[in-house]
């Protein structure tokens, strides 16, 4: 078993390199995640916000398995580099935007799509890495601690906070650093060791594809597995359906009408609420099987939709996105620590990847369902209807699931240190990706 110990000297200094990249990378994505948003709806209204929440979830339903299966065959420090150019070039050109004219609203969405699949990237080299760099089995723990602790301060925090405050005073000054902080990951990522591919065989399609199917294929015949995918997918889905539509009635003036920096501090409200849960999740996965913790997460959920939908005041509003973390920090342990306790190390990596599509498939149909209603639906229906979707799945759940299949009330608590950042399935409110 792992226990956490200070990383070895020679491992430290890679170590704390690649604590750099993810430091200034998690700042730059948690301002990305105020600024895209914003910039569209300033431009294109609803339909821009709803175009850069589908353009930034897509890349993880399209491009986790082809990416997954490139760590695996080429210099994962060669791919983090790769990454970190692409991001680079993507911050210049929407620091440039305004000089654009005419259409130029419509390419925050390309914009957003391009800074998603380079964030997809450089997430699946970083984690990669780690094992790598460190140098014993020993140092994985703390290692991994010290890298999950500044990506959910800087990502979850300081990122969103600096956007808005940024965006209150000056859109151009905004971009602008965000392009410097794109340079900065850069300039650290360069600093990287550079590692060999672990797999020494050619690329071929034909073999990513098998691979692939191969993580698909063993969800399908693992009970447990298939029914925890299928209700990630379908929460997943509301979930977009709700997030995309909060955006959009945060920040319109005949909605909440929050400014950007206040739409910045109800995103940190929901980051609040996962650190506050991860106390308390072990305690609750201890308590409870789990259908009655995944039940007691989505009851958590339901709030979380229904305050927005019937009260305009942002103080609870706010509440209701801290419980939202909380919860949403349950569901992502239970299916993070579910999963890993019934696939075998061996195929881990392509079950993961073929979850991930699955799940994120369902943000992007939310996402895009929230720009069908938005225009033939005032915002608090959609936001009431969300909660009631998911009030639904979890009578569903609570009647239609037995405890006990392959072993679930042991999964639930037995794993449930391994999942508790944020991640894949459920969510923080604005966690960043990860697990």
């Amino acid at each position: 078993m792992l226990t956490p110990t200070s990383t070895g000297a020679r491992a430290a200094s890679p170590v704390r390199l690649l604590r750099r990249v993810s430091t200034v990378s998690s700042l730059e994505d948690g301002a990305f995640t105020v600024v895209l948003p914003v910039l569209a709806q300033k431009s294109a209204g609803d339909m821009g916000v709803v175009a850069v929440f589908i353009a930034l979830t897509a890349p993880w339903a399209l491009t986790s398995l082809p990416l997954g299966y490139l760590a695996d065959h080429v210099s994962r420090t060669r791919l983090a580099k790769g990454a970190a150019f692409g991001r680079l070039g993507f911050a210049v050109f929407l620091a440039a935007l305004p000089l654009w004219t005419g259409s130029a609203q419509w390419l925050f969405p390309a914009v957003a799509f391009g800074l998603g699949t380079c964030g997809v990237a450089s997430e699946i080299a970083r984690q990669s890495l780690v094992p790598q760099l460190v140098s014993g089995p020993e140092d994985l723990v703390s290692a991994n601690v010290e890298i999950t602790k500044v990506s959910q301060l800087y990502g979850a925090f300081v990122g969103p906070l600096l956007a808005g405050a940024l965006l209150t005073w000056n859109q151009a000054l905004t971009t602008t650093v965000l392009a410097v902080l794109a340079a900065l990951t850069l300039l650290f990522t360069l600093l990287l060791p550079a590692v060999p591919p672990l797999r020494d065989e050619p690329m071929r399609p034909r073999t990513m594809v098998k691979d692939g199917l191969g993580g698909f294929r063993y969800i399908w015949r693992t009970r447990t597995l298939l029914a925890l995918a299928a209700s990630s997918c379908l929460v997943s889905a509301i979930w977009y359906v709700w997030e995309t539509t909060f955006a959009a009635y945060a920040l319109a003036d005949d909605g909440l009408g929050v400014s950007e920096l206040g739409y910045s501090l109800l995103l940190l409200s929901g980051a609040a609420g996962g650190f506050v849960g991860a106390r308390l999740v072990q305690r609750m996965l201890s308590a409870f099987p789990l259908r009655g913790a995944l039940t007691l997460s989505l009851v958590g959920w339901t709030v979380w939709f229904a305050v927005p939908a019937f009260t305009t005041n942002l103080l609870a509003v706010a509440g209701s996105l801290v419980v939202g973390g909380c919860s949403g920090l349950l569901w992502n342990t239970i299916s993070i620590s579910v999963r890993q306790l019934v696939t075998s190390v061996e195929i881990l990596g392509r079950t993961t990847a073929a979850y991930r599509v699955v799940t994120r498939t369902g943000r992007v149909v939310g996402a895009a369902l929230a720009g069908v209603l938005m225009p033939h639906m005032p915002w608090q229906h959609i936001l009431a209807a969300c909660a009631g979707a998911i009030a639904l799945t979890a009578v569903a759940l609570r009647f239609l699931y037995r405890d006990g299949d392959d072993g679930d009330r042991t999964s639930a608590g037995a794993g449930a240190g391994a999942g508790t950042g944020t991640g894949d399935d459920g969510a923080g409110a604005s966690a960043k990706e990860g697990a």
